[in-house]
């Protein structure tokens, strides 16, 4: 949405000319001549041209100034992002394995037919594995066989609906090779499974990690503080154990596990022992290799996971490629140094004429920028050579200010970019900046539109200007951004580039030919944006900005102190606040903390959960109900510790933050009740224990359907007219309301603030 800017250029000349004059008798009574003649309303149009001249440049506001306005309360437009998706090989049964370095180049067609370059992101093997059966056991130690729902494309629960402990997902192998590392990928059903939320969980660790980081004092004596680590935080609570049957029984392995315990789409890479042997398990005859990920005791999830897809021999791909650029080396050229290998990085200096053919080239120099080449063949016998590195040349240097240069591949992966020139066989790095404003003429600064690939350099006063006959390299991976969200079944073969000449030489032409086979994608790719626009820029300012206001609305809009009785949909497509000013600023921020299945957030003010009965001024206590499918749901210790270290160093200060679960609080009900002529006696039955289960639910019950509102008292006359509205009812005779171990009865059941309800077993007597 646009930033919302009023309208300054309200005013108009002639609007202005009849102010001046309508004010000539209250300021100068003795001026009576107001016709065109007079030299006095000649000065009025003059100045009113002038306000209007005025208004008119007040009112537009250019684009520098809005993108420095919004800089300065911490918004800057997103640069192009690229796609990311998993990528399957299925070799045929008996062919020999191989290892598919990180970094090799595959095409996608798109809906236009362009074809969009992926690389992988890390090594593999590819191996002969089928998957021929998936077993699920949910904790009670009998196995379900779920392998048609898979081929069929079904959800599944791989470890049931309600995981308990010891729960786990059987996969059976007719093929898996021993010894050798299998990428297994999973896909699971979201909310909060994708790259995204991946992003997410990456930001806040580090954040969190800075915030926790000891102050060190301005002198270091030489040691800096090390950066925090870019690495994916473990699940707060669930832990899954991979096993493998052999020797008689389940081995435990060491995987490398990409998927958060079962929580997001990514790979889980397993090495089996060469004592892995086969066994039948439960209907499954056929004797299979079977590996196992089990549910630890201590373990639990805040949502069952539902599981989508898997698959062996997955990889994970970015539709992002390096650029790369190919040189002649002049026929006449003495190349010096050590010869650079193909797909190593080395440290060149080389001299480029205008036709950008070497006529200078010496690698393995001590300083500069280290370059990765992937082809290289020296001149001899009066043949020129030939050079290709991972960088592009943008240009030649003018000296003159405000140069500008485009780059040939763009969009631009802003994220890998790095800029250096050449001039004297030096070498400089330069940095970019959002602007030239602040810099200076000593500064190597230079800005970049990422989508059009526009590279800018400062004047000489703001911002240094490269010299006349200066050498410019980028160095940066090119991405099709939005437009490589590809569909499943696009990326089916092998691209030729320099990249795969150099990473698939060592592999025999089978297994090329093979790869242009056996490659798909089972789902489409994902993620990639193109460059936020300066109206989205702001509209996703005012969105954070206004985000507390819009809660108060919605609260206002829904007649209620609490968004746990707004609405999951509305609140959830609210944008969470940055601060929690208010209770509703903390439930809405404890529903959105990173890598969790939050249903349900209430926040009590003076209100701690040792002393429920009592006034505790200064503390506010968050209670979280996670989105498990059972009577009773109950946060972990995990759950809660997430959530508390999320809302910390949101909270204001000078209060007191606890997280805490519900407390549950059983009803039963007891009625005699008579019902009309010709109804089925069972039926009115089962429907009012049908309405009585529904209505005192934790997560669907309540008068809104929203859950059972907490600290909301059970009263006897809902419960009445609950049973008087099911089909079939005459009226009810008598009733009872337990509530816990308590006895019966004839009133209302009073509620705690922390607790909720769920209903018991009810006893309903047909008269």
């Amino acid at each position: 949405m646009p930033l919302p800017l009023p309208n300054l250029d309200d005013r108009r000349w002639a609007g202005l000319v009849e102010e001046g004059r309508g004010l000539i008798p209250r300021h100068a009574p003795a001026w009576t001549d107001h016709n065109l003649h007079d030299p006095g309303i000649t000065l009025i149009d003059l100045f009113a041209w002038l306000a209007e001249m005025a208004c008119y440049r007040l009112n537009r506001v250019p684009e520098r100034h809005r993108r420095k306005f919004l800089a300065l309360i911490g918004f800057t437009p997103r640069d192009p992002v690229p796609s990311y998706g998993m990528l399957q090989f299925t070799p045929a049964s008996g062919s020999a394995g191989f290892v598919l370095p990180a970094g090799t180049e595959f095409e996608g067609t798109a809906p236009d037919q362009r074809r969009m370059p992926f690389r992988t992101l890390r090594d593999m093997t590819v191996s002969p594995v089928e998957l021929r059966a998936l077993l699920v056991d949910a904790g009670d130690g009998t196995l379900w066989d779920r392998s048609r729902d898979l081929a069929d494309g079904l959800p599944i629960y791989p470890f049931g609906s309600d995981p308990q402990s010891e729960a786990a997902l059987y996969l059976g192998f007719d093929e898996i090779p021993v010894g050798t590392p299998v990428a297994l990928g999973f896909r699971f059903l979201g909310p909060g499974n994708d790259l995204a939320e991946r992003l997410r969980l990456i930001e806040e660790s580090i954040a969190h990690q800075l915030l926790c980081r000891p102050v060190q004092p301005r002198f270091t004596c030489g040691k800096t503080t090390p950066e925090p680590p870019d690495a994916l935080p473990a699940h707060h609570s669930a832990r899954v154990v991979w096993e493998v049957f052999a020797g008689g029984g389940w081995t435990e392995l060491t995987p490398q596990d990409d998927s958060r315990s079962m929580t997001l789409d990514g790979i889980v890479e397993i090495t089996l022992p060469a004592s892995a042997e086969r066994t039948a398990l439960a209907s499954v005859a056929a004797p299979l290799f079977y590996v196992r990920a089990r549910l630890d005791a201590a373990g639990q999830w805040d949502a069952a996971p539902v599981l989508l897809d898997v698959a062996p021999n997955t990889a994970l791909v970015e539709q992002a490629v390096p650029v790369t650029e190919t040189f002649v080396i002049d026929a006449a050229a003495t190349p010096t140094g050590t010869a650079p290998v193909p797909g190593t990085l080395t440290r060149l200096t080389l001299g480029v004429d205008e036709r950008k053919i070497i006529q200078t080239l010496a690698s393995g120099v001590a300083t500069g920028p280290e370059l990765r080449v992937w082809s290289y063949r020296a001149p001899s016998g009066g043949m020129a050579g030939e050079l290709t590195v991972e960088a592009e040349m943008a240009g030649r240097g003018t000296g003159r200010p405000d140069q500008t240069f485009v780059l040939r591949n763009a969009p631009v992966d802003s994220r890998t970019l790095r800029l250096y020139t050449l001039a004297g066989g030096m070498w400089q790095e330069w940095t970019r900046r959002a602007d030239f404003d602040s810099s200076t003429r000593i500064d190597f600064h230079y800005t970049i539109d990422a989508t059009s690939g526009a590279l800018m350099f400062g004047s000489g006063e703001r911002g240094r200007v490269p010299e006349a006959g200066t050498l410019i390299f980028a160095v940066y991976r090119s991405t099709n951004a939005h437009q490589g969200n590809l569909g499943p079944g696009t990326i089916t073969s092998l691209r030729r580039s320099p990249v795969n000449a150099v990473l698939l030489n060592a592999l025999p032409g089978a297994a090329l030919d093979q790869l242009n086979q056996i490659t798909t994608n089972r789902a489409g790719t994902s993620g990639g944006l193109a460059a936020e626009t300066l109206n989205r820029t702001a509209g996703r300012a005012v969105e954070t900005l206004h985000a507390h206001q819009r809660i108060l609305d919605l609260a206002a809009e829904a007649r209620s102190t609490t968004l746990d009785q707004a609405g999951r949909v509305a609140v959830r497509a609210l944008q969470p606040p940055s601060r929690g000013v208010n209770l509703l600023d903390l439930e809405r921020i404890a529903l959105s903390v990173p890598g969790t299945r939050i249903a349900r957030a209430r926040a009590w003010a003076a209100t701690h959960p040792d002393y429920p009965c009592l006034t505790a001024p200064g503390v506010v206590t968050v209670i979280v109900v996670p989105e498990l499918p059972v009577e009773a749901p109950m946060p972990s210790k995990g759950l809660l510790e997430a959530v508390r270290a999320y809302l910390e160093p949101r909270r204001m200060l000078c209060t007191v933050l606890k997280v805490t679960g519900p407390e549950y609080l059983t009803v039963n009900v007891s009625a005699q009740v008579r019902i009309r002529a010709n109804a089925s006696a069972e039926r009115v039955r089962v429907r009012i224990l049908e309405a009585l289960d529904g209505f005192l639910h934790p997560l669907q019950g309540g008068p809104g359907r929203l859950g059972w509102p907490f600290g909301r008292n059970v009263y006897r006359s809902e419960i009445l007219q609950l049973m008087d509205e099911v089909a079939g009812m005459d009226h009810v005779v008598s009733l009872s309301i337990t509530a816990g171990e308590n006895q019966g009865s004839c009133g209302d059941i009073n509620i705690c603030a922390l607790t909720l309800v769920r209903s018991g077993q009810h006893t309903i007597e047909i008269l």
